[in-house]
Parts: C-alpha cells; structure tokens; sequence
C-alpha cells in the first residue's frame, strides 16, 4: 500500500503529484517536454552510465563514482529567447544524506547549495529545481557533486519558461458567492465566500498561457466547516478533477488544494464549482504554475518488510536485546513466570493498553525501564489490589497467593470496598467459582494459558489489540509495540502522522502522513509484538516534527493597516489600555469617552471581549512591516496596562483602573485571562508578529514571570470539593482564589465553558510539574462526570419552547454548575438560582448561552493525543493482522510517540569482529554497516588479531565510530588497489579511490591496528598511487597506528586529524592532502627505492589559504633505511592545478635522520617551495640542516604552532 506523503501545512504550501517512476518505459510520458536532456549523453567527469536502477528515461541515468565531491555532469542547451527559466534535474537517491551540489551556467555558479533530498529509494525519482535567467541561444550546465557522499543518481535535466500566475477570486466572475474579508490571511483585497451554502456557486478566472504544457493549479481556500466541501475543476468547460478541499483548523488558517492540468498556449477559461451539499470553502487565489515536482523530500513510498537487523543496523539490535524491547519468548516458555511477565500477559490476554488514562500535556516519559509500560497499564486499569501493589516484587516469580488476590480483583470476586489486607479468604472461596483453580509455580507457558482462561470468566471486551507504547529510538527508527503477539504482522496496518491541526482549537486532524520506507517485526520481553519503522523523515528531539512552513507575515493592504494603526494609537489611553468595541475606522475626535466603562471619572480599560490584547497583535504585526517605533512604543504601553491589570497572586482583573465591583475579580470569563496568557507565551516564543527587536530579552524574561504567577494562580484557584479538584469559576477572588458572583444572574460556582479554556492552556505547558498533571487529569473527571449524554442544547429555544432536547450520541455541559453537587445553574435578573431552566424569565432564558458542546473536543483530544503540536502519533490504519488468538488491531487506535533515544543511548556499544565466528562480525565492515545512520553515541567496534582483507568504509552519516584492535602488529586491515586499476567503464578508478579504508565521518577513532596498502610497488604498471587511508572528517583520531603503504600511503584528505603514537611507511608524497593534522610522537618511515639520490618525498601537502595551518609534525622521529641525503621533507601539491593551495607543513621539536636532504624541499608541478608555507622549529638529528633553503621559525611564531591551534580549537583525548 502506497502511504500518502506528509505535506507541508501552510499558506503557500503545494502538494504537486510524483512522476511515474515505475519503470523506464512507463516514465517515457515525462519527456513531453520538448527541452529534455538525457545525463547519459552528457559530458561529465566522476561519473558512470547505469541501467541498474528501473525508472529511468532514456538509455539510462548518471551515477557518481566515487562517491565523492567533485564529480560533474554538463549539458549544451539551447533557449528560444531571453528569459526566466526553470531547471529541472530529475534524480532518485535512495541514501538518507542531503546529496547536495552546485549549479553553473557558463561557469558561473547560480546555485551554491542546491538540495538533492532522499527520495526513498533509488528508483524513487523526484525532480530538483533551479530557477535561472537565461540569454537567446546556447549554454551550458554543469551540475557538480558537492556532498561528501558524491551525487545523486541524475536521470536527466529539463528547462521550462518559468509561469507563475495568481488570480485572485475576489476579481473573478462568480455567481453563488459574496466577497468577504473578515478572516485574516487571504492575498489581495477578500476572498470569495459561497453563500447559500449550497452546490452550484462558482468562480471563473480567465488565464493566459504563454506555452502549452504541464501546469499546476493551487487553490488556496480556508474551511473550518468539519467536513469536505468538495468542487469540480474546468477547463475551457470540460471537468478534468474534482478536489475535496477537507476541513482547516480555523477559517483564517489557509491551505491548498493542487491538481495537474494539460493546458494549451492562449486564453484558457477556469471554474471552480461548489459540488458538496454545503457549498464551497472560502476561495483566496487560483495559482498556475509549472515548478517542478520536487516532491518536497516527501514522495510517496512503499513500506518494504525488511529483517530487522537490516533495518536498525547490528548495534541497534543489541541495544533493544539489552534494554528488553526484543527477546527470544521460545527460551522463556518453561521457566517461572515473574510478577511482571504476568501482568504483562494479563494486558495481552484482556487486551488492555493505556487508553483510558487521559494525555494531559506535552510531555511524555522517555526514561523508564522498559517494563514500565506493563506497569503503567496495570495502573490504569488497577486489577492488583493497593495493598499487594506495595509489597510486590515484580522481577520475582509470582506466588499462587499473588496470582489469587490479583485474579479476584481482575475478575471483580471481591467487592471494592472489601479488598485489603484480608481479602485473601474471601478471594480464596472464590476459586472455581468465579475463577478457575489458580496453579502453583506457573511457568511462562502455564501463566498464558491461564491468563488467557481468565477471559472466559470476565465481561470485559477483549475483542482487539491494541497500541500500547510508540517509542523513538533514532531519529530515523521507531518502534510501536502491540499489547499481543502477532506472528505475521502486516507492516501497512500501522502508520506515523503529524497533526495538521491547531492546539487553539482543540483539533489535531491526523491525516499529515510520515514517509516510512522500511519496517520490521520483533516480540518484547513479555511476547508482545514490537514493529520496528524507518522514518524517511528526521525526528527532532523529544520525538517531535515540525514540517517546513512558510514564516507567517503580513497579509491585506498595508497602507489600511497603516491608517488603523495610527487610529488605533488614539484610542488607547493614558494607563495604555483599549475599550471594548471600537471602530478604528476612524480616529479618537478627542472629547468622547475612549471607554463604555468609567470609575471615579477615570477611563476604565479592559480584557473583556479580547480588547486590549487584539490590539497589541495588530499593532505588532505593522510595526513589523513598517519598523515605526510609534507602534512599538504603544505595544508597550499596552504591555504595561497588562502588567497593572495583574494581581501579586498572579490573577488578571477585566479592568484597570478598578472598578469597584466583580469586574475586578480574575476574570476567566470569555476566556479573557487565557487570551493575555497566550498572548504572552507567543511573545516569549517570539512567534510571529513578536520577533525581532519589539521585545529585548529582559522583556520576555520579564512576561515569563508574570506566566509563571498566572499558572500558580490558576492551579491555586483550582476549586476542590470534599479533597477532589474539579474545575474553576468564571470570575475568582484574587486573594482568596475563590468563585465569586459577577453579575446577577451569574453565581459563583464551577464553569463548564471558562474551564475549558483554563485547561486547554495548562495542557499546552512544556514544563508538565506534577502539579499541573494533577490539576488536568481532576479537571478532564469532572468534565466526564458533568457530561449530559445524548441531549442537545437548543440557544433560544425551539418551536415548543424546549432548550434540552433528545439527540442521541450527542453531549453538553451546562455554563453553571452548583459546588458541591453539580447540579446546573439557571438565573434571571432577580439572581435567584434555579435548577429547571423553565423557571427562569424568557428574556435570560434567550438571551444567555446557558450550554453547549464546551467540552466535547478537550476529552476527545485528552483522550487521543493530548497536546499534540510538534508531536508525532502511531496509529492503526487497516485491520490485516491476526494475533494469536485472531483478534485484530482497534482501527482508530493512536498512541504519541515518545523519545527512549536517550534510554537506548545509555547502554553500552560495541561489537566485536573476528575472523574465526567468535564475535558479533566476521569482517570490519559488516560491523561498520552495523551502525545506525545518523548515530549519536560513541561505538567501539572491537578487531580480533587478524588480517582482514577488504576494502572498509565509515561513511559519512556513522560518526562516533571508534575502530580498536587486539594488537597494532597482529589486527591488519589490507587491500591491494592501485589508481592504475580498470574501473569497469573504460577506465581507472584514480588515486582517492584506491585505498583499503576510507574514513568519512566525524568524531572517527581508531587505535591498536594497522592499515595497509598491499599493493607491490615492483610491479611494472602504471598508475602505482596505492592508498591506505583515505580520511576525510572533522576529529579524527588515531593512537598507535600503522600506516602501511608506497607511494601516497596516508591521504589526509580534509578536516581535523590527530595522529599520535602512531606509525606511518611510503615512499613517494605518502602522507599528503588538505587536512588540518598533528603527527605527534610518531615514526614516519621512508622505505628505500633503491635510489642513490632520490628516494622520494614525505608529504605533499595541498592545504587551502584559508586555513593557516596544515601539517604538524610534533616530536616525532623521521627514519628510513634508504642512503644519507635522499628524501625531501615534502612538496607542495596543487590538486588539479588549484592556487587556492598552498601547502602548510612544520617539523617541530623532532629528530631528523640523515637521509633527509641538505635543501629539505622541492618543487611540484612548477610550484616552488619557496611560495609555500614550509617551516621547522627546534628540530635535531643528521638530517635537522639549518640553511637558507630550509625556513626556520622564530621562538614567537613556533609558540602559535600547538595541538589545539592547529586543530581549531579541538583538544585530543586519547
């Protein structure tokens, strides 16, 4: 099953359709397009034509190799005219790295950085996009590789005119809508509103097509309606598709619908028409355009069923055997069962998870023991009496007295309120009876077949299986472990999405899918089936994702926002608050009340109805569009009001100046306080229009305080009945935290509506304390407590004069509740209180908001996601899998993803090679491959004493990998290539690619080995470059290593490189490269050509000028066999003739045999050694000449040549 792709949620966001990737012939349609050229007709270098892959168009497509920067494909093209155009490069690159590379058009580069995401795998295609202006005529584009992995597999390049259009809607021809601009985030001047709401309206937009082809059209619409709207899309009058334009989270929260169209060059007509029984969502724009399918990084893909080993990588593997979360059940079977182990297979048995227990906040436990699940499910279902629950010992073997009292309680055989400590007799005489005959010493096999025979006994659903923990393991891995054992889990019965939705209005749309490549199937310690998945997509940490959006920004005509800005300004007074339910439209004339309220002839200003805080939004958003400090200076003032407004206890009043009466108590009514909160958390987030220099540091330090004080507040106020918390007032005394009365029809007591907004707003709090918990999960009871079921609340009344009526399935809370007994509250004017709203007069009866659905969408998000912005979800999508006991997965069932990275991380990683079987790995680089991508811990691969011949690579996304052998004479790591070797495709494979062990990650260590280049110098070919290492990587450490080889023995390519203690033979440039390196107390071996007078040259250095150091050689010793006066210290090399290469090399504090030449150095390539960076501090022996030719450093300039100087910073640890 294809699992669709998580799209970007946001105003400009654009869902385009893949290409046809299934096979070479299938993607033929991909060449309409009449500028398409093929890669595999193209000049390049670095590169191979490949068939391997289907997918192609074509002959083939491009593949580089080495898998190395550098590498280029380039094209001759032709262009019509001068203009915009777009290139289109269509590759696939079944990698998890960023295969970045650069653009040039005629040499000059257009694009430094141009992304070349994965796309699944390598005959998933996507397209990378160039936007370039172009002259009449021809030229070239070169495309070069500029990852440390090499390129992405290129399949071929297309250029396009560049068409991008916006209609607006509000400009269209329309019938069946309105134009309306009362919801903020449209372009232009409205947006067009279908009214009736019903099917028929339309929206017509005439377009001009400069050239035939494939376009996208974006309509960007809002619709917070709660169902699909959907309409019917034509063209010239013919329909090509009907679009389902799903609900958004709000009606100013705009989103896109997309489709793909043939249209033809001129004129063409296009209609939008309202199809769905409630007419059409609010219509922006229509956008044509021809951008690439780019695909984002977000195709779709298959989830391929892999072995698990293969997905998560050997380390992985024995982290999760470590930890618990996979497990051999089959050794298990006849050994005593824990007390543990049984309730484990109790939850399996009865099908229990954690669902009942509500999701109250952000936060989730990421360190526990992974048993802890099992425990945490027995609590919310609390089947172990209290008593027992203390004294058990859950890693001990159940007793049969344990099994009994837990059994009775499950099964109910004991009265709640007779369980104890002597509840044993009772449960006893139960035996048999209620239960069956409870066994003795129960194995794990006994243990499940009784738990499953308890079920037989029990009312209890056990009809399904369910979710019972999802767990980030790695950024890429997840694991979501079932309450059941299934033997043949179907990997598409689960998926990973993200909410689209927004937390304010409490609704987390789940239908945002992560892209999930791979997925593979284990049982847990306790049997449970454990599916492992990888995440195409990066988990950050905390298990969180948030997808790409486009930064909100200001949106309307700015000169009208300007003009109710400085409106704006006059209204606010003196103390820097707003009234309520001004029109801006026009400026304060100077003599009217700025305020409906006043106390002691002061202008009283205010929370209530969103006034002050709306303002403070608007004010903020055009002080970021115009910089005037004006608006600035007046968000301040307001800031200051709020600070006033603000009790020493931490409550917020409706007014300032008091008032004098209820108006002065903390005011949650019409969520006026949790408006200032938000308000205030935005600003401390600094989310949009609150960033940049409208608040300094010390501004937003200062609002968390008044945060902090509101929550201890809130949490104070929180009104408790007979030691239970329940919910809160809506207006509270600011000093004794009591429900106080407002006016008189509005009595202290417990608000079903203000509550609602209270919660929200704890729920959303990153810092879930204990207390916090407590106040939500008392609140989330009382709202299920205080649910009316099946009864909806008519506002005014209907025909027959009733307010509640029958309806089933449907829920209410009334606005008032009595303390105490929770029974509604219903008022009129003379504030006696009544429990039948009949018996109040009409005009309160119709003119007060007495119920409503208040808090049918907090418990339905409490109960599946909790607060779920930046989350991540599991949840069921098909039913396929059959456990044991054939039961099915609960279709709807989510569960949040929590981080156990941090657990996994703690346990200790390493493996073992040798050859012989005994360890983990018979060869060094199965045990490299073992290690996840993108690792973030350290992991010691342990090499037996051995010699292992293969070519090893540490690619780039396994950093942290230390490589240690048993001993550096007997652990040898040897191959025998040389650049003069055939590379398969008519040629050699070159100097960097023939060596035996390539190091591209960071943080990489290696110690108590050798690596060897076994290539025989003697043999008469061309081409003898022969590499041991070549080492491309920031921190690179090597402690008592050898380094064997000929000619260009060490390639210390780039990076940071410490060599200590370490051992290093050639004899021609075999230690060269641009890295930043120490050789410290190190042996550099120049072997014997046989040679009278030349033996060679140590290094070749190519360091670049922008890095002032290259090559240290600190108290090291330079020997050889070879005759006095033979071997230059080194050359200067620049690769490809590059002059931003000047080599950097210095002999410091270091003994010099006498083989080195009396002039030290020599040129390379018509480069003298004289314009390199050449130098030598303090050095003796024979070969430690001081002359003319040999520069010397100065006692000031050699204290600059240190370890950590040279390294940047960097301080070895050995």
């Amino acid at each position: 099953m294809k699992k669709p792709a998580c799209y970007t949620a946001a105003v400009t966001a654009v869902l385009l359709i893949a290409p046809n990737a299934g096979s070479a012939a299938s993607s033929d349609d991909q060449l309409a397009d009449k500028n398409v050229y093929e890669a595999e007709t193209a000049e390049g270098e670095g590169i191979v034509t490949d068939t391997e892959h289907a997918g192609y168009t074509g002959d083939g497509f491009v593949d580089f190799d080495p898998n190395e920067p550098g590498g280029y494909v380039e094209w001759n093209i032709d262009v019509p005219s001068e203009g915009d155009y777009r290139l289109g490069f269509r590759y696939a690159h079944g990698g998890s790295e960023n295969r970045h590379a650069v653009v040039q058009v005629d040499g000059e580069e257009r694009v430094g950085k141009m992304d070349f995401e994965p796309t699944g795998q390598f005959d998933d295609y996507n397209y990378a996009e160039a936007a370039v202006s172009l002259t009449e005529g021809s030229h070239t584009i070169r495309l070069t590789a500029a990852a440390a992995e090499g390129g992405a597999n290129i399949d071929h390049l297309v250029v396009r005119p560049a068409v991008d259009k916006v209609k607006e809607a509000e400009t269209a021809v329309h019938d069946g809508v309105i134009i309306d601009n009362k919801h903020t985030g449209f372009t232009g001047e409205g947006f067009t509103d279908f009214n009736p709401n019903v099917p028929g309206g339309y929206v017509e937009w005439t377009v001009d097509v400069p050239s035939a082809g494939e376009y996208t059209l974006d309509v960007k619409y809002a619709q917070a309606g709660g169902s699909d709207r959907p309409a019917e899309i034509s063209v010239n009058g013919e329909t090509k598709e009907e679009l389902r334009f799903p609900p958004t989270p709000a009606w100013n929260t705009w989103k896109t619908e997309s489709m793909q169209v043939n249209l033809d060059k001129g004129t063409q007509t296009i209609r939008l028409t309202s199809v769905g029984a409630e007419g059409g969502g609010n219509i922006d724009h229509l956008r044509i355009h021809n951008h690439f399918d780019t695909g984002d990084g977000r195709k779709d893909v298959d989830t391929e069923k892999v072995p698990l080993e293969q997905l998560a990588g050997g380390v992985i593997v024995k982290k999760m055997e470590d930890i618990g979360m996979k497990a051999d059940i089959e050794e298990k079977q006849d050994e005593p069962v824990t007390v543990l182990e049984f309730a484990a297979l109790i939850n399996k048995a009865f099908g229990f998870d954690q669902s009942d227990m509500p999701h109250t906040g952000s936060g989730g436990q990421t360190d526990k023991a992974w048993g802890a699940y099992v425990k945490e499910t027995v609590r919310a279902h609390h089947y172990i009496p209290d008593h027992l629950a203390r004294q058990l010992q859950w890693n001990k073997p159940i007793t049969k007295r344990e099994t009994t009292l837990i059994t009775a309680d499950l099964l109910d055989a004991v009265p709640d309120n007779e369980e104890g400590p002597g509840m044993m007799g009772q449960a006893a005489q139960r035996e048999g009876e209620s239960y069956p005959a409870v066994p003795s010493d129960m194995t794990w096999d006994e243990a499940e077949t009784f738990a499953r025979e308890l079920t037989g006994y029990s009312d209890k659903n056990t009809g399904n299986v369910q979710v019972a923990k999802a767990d980030m393991l790695t950024p890429h891995l997840i694991a979501v472990t079932l309450n059941g054992t299934i033997p043949d889990v179907q990997v598409d019965d689960i998926g990973v999405s993200i909410p689209a939705g927004e937390w304010e209005s409490l609704t987390p749309l789940l239908n945002q899918e992560l892209r999930i490549s791979e997925a593979a199937a284990t049982t847990d310690m306790f049997g449970n089936t454990v599916l492992v998945l990888k995440s195409m997509d990066e988990l950050q940490d905390g298990a969180q994702f948030f997808p790409e959006e486009t930064e909100p920004s200001f949106s309307g005509n700015l000169d009208d926002a300007v003009k109710k800005a400085d409106n704006m300004l006059t209204w606010q007074m003196k103390h820097g608050g707003w009234s309520k339910g001004i029109d801006y439209s026009a400026p304060w004339d100077g003599e009217e009340p700025r305020s409906e309220w006043e106390a002691d002839g002061k202008e009283l200003g205010m929370i209530d109805n969103n006034a002050t805080v709306k303002e403070i939004r608007f004010l903020s958003e055009v002080y970021q569009e115009t910089g005037d400090d004006k608006y600035k200076e007046a968000v301040h003032r307001g800031l200051d009001f709020l600070d006033k407004l603000q009790y020493d206890t931490g409550g917020f009043a409706q007014v300032y100046p008091r008032r004098g009466n209820y108006s002065d108590a903390v005011t949650f009514n019409d969520n006026a306080m949790v408006r200032v909160l938000d308000l205030m958390d935005d600003m401390v987030k600094q989310e949009y229009p609150f960033q940049g220099d409208l608040l300094s540091d010390e501004d937003r330090a200062s609002l968390q305080d008044s945060l902090d004080l509101a929550i201890e507040y809130i949490l104070d106020a929180q009104i408790e009945v007979d030691g239970t918390l329940t919910a809160w007032g809506a207006q509270h005394d600011p000093f004794t935290y009591e429900p106080v009365q407002a006016r008189s029809y509005e009595h202290p007591s417990i608000s079903g509506s203000e509550s609602v907004g209270v919660v929200r707003f704890l729920m959303s709090r990153e810092n879930q304390t204990e207390k916090i918990q407590q106040a939500v999960e008392g609140a989330l009871r009382w709202f299920e407590e205080a649910r009316v079921e099946d009864t909806r609340y008519v506002s005014g009344g209907n025909e027959n004069n009733e307010y509640f009526v029958e309806e089933p399935g449907a829920s209410l809370w009334y606005r008032f509740y009595e303390i105490g007994t929770n029974k509604p509250i219903f008022s009129g004017r003379d504030g006696v209180i009544k429990h039948d709203i009949q018996e109040i007069e009409k005009e309160r009866r119709d003119g007060y908001q007495w119920a409503g659905n208040y808090a049918e969408s907090l418990l339905d998000t409490a109960g599946q996601t909790g607060y779920f912005e930046g989350n991540v979800y599991a949840h069921v999508q098909e039913t396929n899998s059959v456990d044991q006991w054939d039961r099915t997965l609960q279709e709807g069932d989510v569960e949040k993803i929590n981080d156990y990275s941090k657990k996994l991380e703690e346990k200790n990683s390493s493996l073992t090679v040798s050859k012989d079987g005994s360890g983990d790995y018979e060869t060094v680089q199965a045990a490299i491959d073992a290690v996840p991508d993108d690792n973030t811990s350290p992991v010691t691969i342990q090499i037996k004493n051995g010699t292992y011949k293969e070519v090893v690579e540490v690619p780039a996304e396994k950093p942290f990998i230390t490589l240690k052998g048993e001993s550096r004479e007997n652990t040898i790591i040897t191959y025998d290539n040389h650049a003069g070797k055939a590379n398969g495709v008519g040629g050699t494979i070159g100097t960097s690619a023939s060596a035996s062990v390539f190091i591209k990650a960071d943080d990489f260590k290696a110690a108590d080995l050798t690596f060897e280049n076994s290539f025989s110098a003697e043999v008469g070919v061309e081409g003898r470059q022969a590499v041991a290492v070549n080492a491309r990587g920031e921190r690179l450490l090597f402690d008592n290593v050898a380094f064997l080889g000929h000619q260009d023995t060490l390639l210390a390519n780039s990076g940071t490189h410490y060599y200590h203690d370490s051992y290093i033979e050639g004899d021609v440039d075999f230690i060269f490269g641009g890295a930043r390196a120490v050789f410290e107390d190190t042996t550099v071996h120049s072997l014997d050509r046989g040679s009278d007078t030349n033996n060679g040259y140590i290094t070749a250095a190519s360091t670049l000028t922008e890095h002032p150091y290259g090559f240290l050689f600190l108290n090291s010793e330079l020997t050889s066999d070879a005759p006095a006066e033979t071997v230059y210290l080194g050359r200067p090399w620049q690769p490809g003739g590059n002059t931003e290469a000047v080599a950097s090399v210095v002999f410091k504090n270091s003994t010099l045999g006498a083989h080195i030449k009396q002039e030290g150095w020599t040129e390379m390539g018509g480069f003298p050694p004289e314009e390199a960076r050449f130098y030598e501090y303090n050095n003796d022996g024979p070969g430690a000449v001081v002359n003319e030719q040999r520069p010397q450093l100065s006692e000031d300039e050699a204290a600059d040549y240190t370890v950590e100087q040279v390294l940047g910073g960097w301080k070895p640890e050995l």
